[in-house]
């Protein structure tokens, strides 16, 4: 099981506490903050990890929400039928309806940052079954 954690930049250390609770569930990861190092061509390193990876769990924030790559990320997931988990944090749902950038997520059960710890022990599950 790999998890890819997609968020915008000014996102990026509560994104690295979501990575570290992934991890610790035993899933592998895919950040930028610790999977790009300097002079990497970041781009291809983003849509080889998002193809190799099983699942992508989006921290959407009022920050995020405008961001073209999250959305790219999005979409690339969408592309490869990975599952697709969104967290909001500082926002909704409804939010992202007013601006109209809603539509890839709306067959998607969301979740608020705060029950990201029901989706800790959902990932934990599957990753149970996938052994």
């Amino acid at each position: 099981m790999r998890v890819f954690v997609s968020h915008g930049s000014h996102d990026t250390w509560i994104a690295r506490q979501m990575a570290r609770c992934i991890g610790e569930c035993g899933a592998d990861t895919f950040i930028d903050a610790y999977d790009i190092k300097t002079g990497d061509r970041w781009e291809d390193i983003l849509i080889t990890a998002i193809d190799r990876a099983t699942e992508l769990a989006v921290l959407l924030t009022p920050f995020s929400r405008n961001r073209a790559w999250v959305w790219m990320e999005i979409g690339a997931a969408l592309r490869g039928g990975k599952r697709i988990t969104p967290f909001f944090f500082g926002m909704t749902m409804r939010d992202l309806e007013k601006h109209g950038t809603v539509w890839p997520l709306s067959a998607t059960q969301a979740r608020g940052l705060n029950d990201f710890d029901t989706y800790l022990a959902e990932l934990r599950g599957r990753i149970a079954d996938a052994q």
